[in-house]
């Protein structure tokens, strides 16, 4: 067994136990009875789904590949098997280094929620370092988290809904200073609290800044009920693996997904040849 395997079973026994032993972390009760939500977005800023841009960026739509459809029902399928029963509902997407496909994990993880018409999805980007989920959505740039922390701009001002029903966004927004600061400062305590308590129906995805280069992933795992790791084939070492996942020692972890990773020795932009 290599290392990068002997790691990953570590964060799989971390996984099925669902928390390591020092943890005491209580998760809130789900809603009772089915529901069928079909939110009015009166306050929130609603942009025209760009098609095209998602198709580009590798989201998942109608016209991405099956493959990728197919994962990603699979790990919504898992999650929510492993968050459910306890009544979990918010979750941080990290990963050891940049460029691991977190964003993407989370972004296409959101997207896949919000076919379960009983729940609503909000996604916050809080890698204040290097922002990028509205670019996913062809959405350009603007207020976000950070206006909501540093100015206390209203929630209902910086909302976005991309034109997916059931999904809203939280842009990180226009960064400033200490970004750390802002995270984990009181403000973005009773903001936490805040969408938890107000959004009874929601998923809460928070996309994190990468976890070997800044605190702030440390600090965003406080704040909700488990982490979901993202690691990259053929990038990400047992040691990265490692560190990450001492640095997360004391939160649960749901799992921990292997990203790029090839099938039958193709790569991800073979698939579709592969299957004619």
């Amino acid at each position: 067994m290599s290392k990068l395997e002997k790691a990953l079973e570590k964060a799989k026994q971390t996984r099925d136990t669902g928390t390591d032993a020092d943890t005491v972390v209580s998760g809130r009760p789900a809603p009772a009875g089915p529901v069928c939500l079909d939110p009015d977005y009166v306050h929130t800023r609603i942009c025209k789904l760009d098609e095209a841009s998602m198709q580009k960026e590798g989201l998942l739509s109608p016209y991405c590949h099956p493959v990728i459809m197919e994962q990603f029902n699979l790990v919504k399928s898992k999650l929510i098997d492993r968050m459910n029963p306890d009544g979990y509902r918010s979750l941080l997407v990290a990963s050891p280094k940049q460029d691991d496909g977190k964003t993407l994990t989370a972004v296409n993880l959101a997207i896949s929620l919000t076919r379960d018409k009983t729940r609503t999805v909000m996604l916050i980007d809080t890698d204040f370092r290097r922002p990028s989920v509205t670019g996913y959505f062809g959405i350009e740039d603007g207020r976000g988290l950070y206006d909501h922390l540093s100015e206390s701009v209203p929630l209902s001002e910086l909302l976005i809904n991309p034109g997916i029903p059931r999904l809203t966004i939280l842009p990180a927004g226009t960064i400033k200073d200490h970004p750390a600061d802002f995270l984990s400062g009181p403000a973005m305590h009773s903001f936490v609290t805040e969408v938890k308590k107000r959004y009874t129906d929601r998923f809460i995805i928070f996309d994190s800044p990468p976890l070997l280069a800044f605190s702030d992933g440390f600090e965003l795992s406080s704040y909700v009920d488990g982490v979901l790791m993202v690691i990259r084939s053929q990038k990400t070492t047992s040691e990265d693996l490692k560190h990450a996942l001492e640095i997360l020692k004391g939160r649960r972890i749901f799992g921990t997904i292997l990203n790029r990773v090839s099938k039958n020795g193709l790569p991800i932009k073979d698939y579709k040849k592969y299957y004619k």
